[in-house]
């Protein structure tokens, strides 16, 4: 019952941060704004080139260069953050540019500690190559091999420590505690995650280094290339905070076995030097790049915490498997299924809502779920959970009804899917969230009784869109008697001034306009305005997201 009214109550909490969530965040850093924008033609050559980001860049390993059409590099060479805005990268270009095509090649590190590398076409005056053909490119780092199995083991190792820990401290009776074969099965447990979890930590400098520098492991055993990671980023400072949390873990679980009447007191230490590793690794998550992030982290944080002490519980029921063959013991094992039960239940409460609140940081919309890969991935996510959480309910009831039957299957399986669920994390954590490619907009408004207007702007990012506007009356009928259409910009993030742009007709209350209107990426509003020819307006107001790539 005590149990219960406790998971009731952090429902409410969790429900009342996502009421009043923050507003939906990127994560990896885009770009707002360039000078020149993509694809512009300017008069005369500018003197430097700026853009701006969403947020704040890390000082190591940007970089910002142009070139012209036949490859030869423009700029001074003088590529830097501005010292009072690090969230602007710029840099000078050599004097008395001829006309032509030129192309901004930019990297940076975003403030979670990914890469992100992109070109902006632009043009100077109207001689040369036409830049209207080409594309702005944008990329970030793609998960690999290397990345995929250190993660992941510090994932499953850090998970295993800390569940490893909870299940001995709150769900193994004291009767079982003092028994010599559990408690030596556990103390080898324990010991090896806190091996592979050192070794993963240990690991994920170097391999940090090669995802922000670009560099193979080959090169970056370099102490310049380290000491910029150490010094001059978020993820260096904090690896380093790593370590000191592991050298004192190190030092208490080497003591767990020989405690005496200290014993308890180790083992709680221990316990919250494992939470702290948990908590350092949301530092380092999409969480770290919001403008709130006490709140983005703390809900990062505790769903990165029920996740482990569930799957560390798991790993030790199964580990705990052979109690089967002691007659006397059988019947103690179902009751620590019974006791974790009551346990999970408060534990799939905040992986629900806090998952629920991660989702409606990082998914603007339905279609963003379906069309990008950050979507694609979270769905799997979700599926294998719905999955883990039915097998989870089977063990429950079997640990109710005392049966044993079968029991080992749900249980490793179970485990089994949590570990998949783990990798899935570890690829969401690395990849850009669906709030840079949102996808097409499409919405429909009704207004002047009836009047339905839909707009519709494809692909719904920094540089050209096509824009089409469709009018119908009550009855679902085209609107014929269009004297004039326009659409008018207007950026809600930024003081940019207003621009509007006359459609053009394609059918009978159809209408259609392609250009460079949406040059941030961020919230828009965009006014449709309509007069017909008897000199009705019809209006309509759009808040539109639009993505960086």
């Amino acid at each position: 019952m005590q149990t219960k009214q406790k998971a009731w109550t952090l429902l409410v909490i969790l429900s009342l941060f996502l009421v009043l969530y923050p507003s939906i965040s990127s994560a990896h850093a885009y770009i707002k704004k360039s000078t020149p924008l993509e694809n512009e033609t300017v008069k005369k050559a500018p003197e430097q080139v700026t853009i701006i980001f969403d947020e704040s860049i890390q000082p190591a390993f940007n970089s910002l260069k142009v070139f012209d059409s036949n490859g030869n590099r423009v700029d001074q060479k003088d590529g830097r953050l501005d010292p009072n805005q690090p969230s602007i990268l710029k840099t000078g270009l050599k004097k008395n540019l001829p006309n032509g095509a030129y192309r901004i090649k930019w990297k940076v590190v975003s403030s979670d500690g990914h890469p992100v590398e992109g070109v902006i076409p632009f043009q100077i005056g109207n001689e040369g190559k036409d830049t209207t053909s080409i594309h702005k490119e944008t990329s970030g780092y793609v998960p690999k091999a290397d990345l995929m199995v250190i993660r992941w083991l510090q994932f499953i190792s850090n998970a295993s420590y800390v569940g490893l820990i909870f299940f001995y401290m709150f769900i193994m009776p004291k009767q079982l505690r003092v028994e010599e074969t559990v408690g030596k099965k556990f103390r080898k447990l324990i010991n090896a995650s806190f091996a592979l979890l050192f070794l993963s930590i240990l690991l994920s400098l170097p391999l940090q280094a090669t995802i922000e520098s670009g560099f193979p492991w080959g090169e970056v055993f370099n102490y310049s290339i380290l000491e910029n990671m150490l010094t001059n980023t978020s993820y260096g400072q904090t690896w380093l905070l790593q370590i000191a949390i592991l050298i004192a873990a190190a030092l208490l679980t080497l003591f767990i076995g020989m405690a005496g009447i200290t014993k308890q007191f180790i083992v709680w230490a221990c316990f919250c030097l494992g939470i702290a590793l948990l908590y350092t690794k949301s530092l380092t998550s999409h969480a770290a790049s919001h403008t709130n992030q006490l709140l983005t982290i703390t809900m990062d944080f505790l769903h990165l915490f029920s996740a482990s002490i569930w799957i560390g519980s798991l790993i030790a029921f199964v580990a705990l498997l052979s109690f089967w063959n002691d007659v006397d013991l059988k019947q103690e094992y179902l009751a620590l299924v019974r006791k974790f039960s009551k346990w999970g239940i408060l534990l799939v409460l905040l992986l629900t809502l806090t998952g629920i609140y991660g989702s409606l940081l990082y998914i603007p919309n339905l279609a963003a779920l379906v069309q990008t890969n950050y979507g694609q991935v979270l769905l799997c996510k979700l599926c294998l959970f719905v999955l883990m959480v039915l097998l989870a309910a089977v063990n429950f009831l079997k640990g109710k009804k005392e049966t044993v039957k079968g029991l080992g299957i749900t249980l490793k399986s179970e485990l089994f899917i949590g570990l998949l669920i783990l990798i899935l994390t570890v690829v969401l954590t690395n990849l850009p969230t669906a709030m840079q490619s949102p996808g097409p907009f499409k919405e429909t408004n009704k207004v002047n009784q009836g009047v339905q207007v839909t707009l519709r702007a494809t692909p719904n990012i920094i540089g050209v869109n096509l824009f089409e506007v469709t009018l119908k009356d009550k009855e679902g009928q085209p609107i014929k008697d269009i004297e004039q259409l326009h659409l008018t910009f207007t950026m809600l993030e930024m003081d940019m001034g207003k621009e509007q742009v006359s459609l053009t007709k394609k059918a009978d209350g159809k209408y259609e306009v392609e250009g460079l209107h949406f040059s941030m990426a961020g919230h828009w509003n965009v006014h449709v305005h309509a007069l017909t020819t008897s000199l009705e307006s019809i209006d309509s107001d759009f808040k539109v997201l639009v993505g960086s790539q």
